[in-house]
């Protein structure tokens, strides 16, 4: 798992200015994710599935209950089980870091990384 920084880059969206990210591990814990983030199962890298809905068990505490796009039938996961990660789409709040201007961006964290900071481009 790395968890290398990614070097300072301009974010490819509507975020203008200068965007420091993390890359994110490999695996994340399943309770990481949330409706609409893509992820493959250990053991089945080919098999994409999309998040419906993903919810606490109602009576497994560390468990949750994920419904994925094709599947008839929804299956449980402990929150701590790892799981890669393919898209995990946000919006995010960045706030820069010289002139406290705040902004909302849309990010693939798995593709740009998490942000940490952000500079914006009137400096």
């Amino acid at each position: 798992m790395s968890t290398a920084s990614n070097p300072p880059m301009p974010n490819p969206g509507t975020l203008n200015g200068f965007l420091v990210t993390v890359s994110l591990p490999s695996m994340l814990a399943a309770s990481r994710f949330r409706r609409g983030d893509v992820f493959v199962l250990p053991g089945n890298p080919n098999d994409h599935l999309m998040i419906e809905n993903i919810a606490p068990h109602p009576e497994l505490g560390l468990r949750l209950i994920v419904t994925v796009n094709g599947k008839n039938v929804p299956f449980t996961l402990h929150v701590d089980d790892p799981v890669q990660p393919v898209s995990m789409r946000r919006a995010v709040q960045v706030t820069c870091r010289l002139c406290q201007t705040a902004t909302t961006a849309d990010l693939d964290l798995v593709t740009h990384g998490e942000p940490q900071d952000w500079v914006c481009n009137r400096h």
